[in-house]
């Protein structure tokens, strides 16, 4: 599979749970489903639907505030001004990785040429980044059968065996939307387990791995990737 890398990185990010109403409370790192989205801005696809599929480095820890805002809202046809509490990352940056065979070659293109068709965001449009390219690699599914270390994020479903190091502290982040399906509509959910300090994880992977519609990529010696 080819696989390739970009950085983006902005002040600071929203990424909506939809599970929130009142107070909207922020995922706490890029879903991929937003990350998806961010390269149909890229590309100039509107409605982005795709089996490719991304992974997420987190380059900065996961720092939340809540601040109450005055959002532009409508009712009743008339315009006002809606006071709403907002929980907004600070300061986030990530390493994205895309994979599959339908348009990493576009995206390369677009990436190395510093273009894109639309503005890109991180979760909300006072939220604007610049994607930075970063490298491409051509790469395989890893071994099911050995420990491998990664920094990006984990589906926490395919992990058979986590190592434990003093001063590694592990998350779980629950309940991101795995599948955008077109016409704002999505199906399944996926948990990840990450380290706050972004230090690299070593585990084993379940096996059968690559049956989960997850790939585990080693794109060096023992380092690898998870992409849904």
């Amino acid at each position: 599979m080819k696989v390739v890398a970009f950085d983006v990185k902005s002040s600071i990010a929203h990424f909506r749970r939809p599970d929130t109403t009142a107070t909207q409370l922020t995922y706490p790192f890029m879903p991929p489903t937003a990350a998806k989205g961010l390269v149909g801005a890229i590309l100039g696809i509107q409605d982005f639907v795709t089996q490719d599929q991304v992974g997420i480095q987190l380059l900065s820890p996961v720092k939340v505030v809540s601040q109450q805002l005055s959002l532009l809202g409508k009712g009743g046809g008339t315009v006002f001004n809606r006071p709403t509490t907002i929980q907004l990352l600070i300061e986030p940056a990530y390493r994205i990785y895309y994979g599959g065979d339908e348009y990493v070659d576009k995206l390369e293109e677009y990436l190395k040429s510093d273009y894109a068709v639309y503005p890109t965001y991180l979760g909300s449009c006072f939220a604007l980044t610049k994607p930075t390219y970063v490298n491409t690699w051509d790469v395989s599914n890893a071994s099911s059968q050995k420990k491998l270390t990664t920094r990006t994020v984990i589906p926490a479903e395919i992990i058979e065996e986590i190592e434990f190091k003093p001063n590694l502290h592990f998350q779980r982040a629950y309940g991101f939307l795995k599948n955008y399906l077109g016409n704002r509509t999505f199906e399944q959910s996926i948990d990840y387990i990450y380290e706050e300090n972004l230090n690299p994880i070593s585990f084993l992977p379940k096996p059968g791995v690559n049956n989960l519609n997850i790939s585990v990529l080693e794109i060096k010696a023992g380092e690898a990737v998870c992409l849904v």
